[in-house]
């Protein structure tokens, strides 16, 4: 298990396919097969960092791979400023 990230359906942690829904619902990733590959590459770890960025104050305008490869990027923005955040597997 990678973070928080479980094939295993009674392991009481997401599946992919629930956390895939989710980041396609939450983070606005428009395509399933990216939202599954956000899924497989990140975990949950992009849906904690979303609530930690809501508790201060941001929203997420949207979200794209930079690459088709391990470059999430998550367009941010927070009053009138505007930020994007990458999340990078290496």
């Amino acid at each position: 298990m990678k973070w928080g990230v479980s094939m295993d359906a009674g392991a009481g942690v997401e599946d992919v396919f629930e956390l895939a829904r989710r980041y396609h619902s939450e983070i606005r990733i428009e395509e399933p097969s990216l939202a599954t590959m956000a899924a497989e590459l990140f975990g949950d770890l992009g849906l904690k960092l979303k609530n930690f960025l809501e508790k201060e104050g941001c929203s997420i305008t949207g979200a794209k791979f930079l690459d088709y490869d391990k470059s999430l990027v998550l367009d941010v923005m927070k009053g009138d400023a505007t930020m994007e955040i990458v999340l990078r597997r290496t």
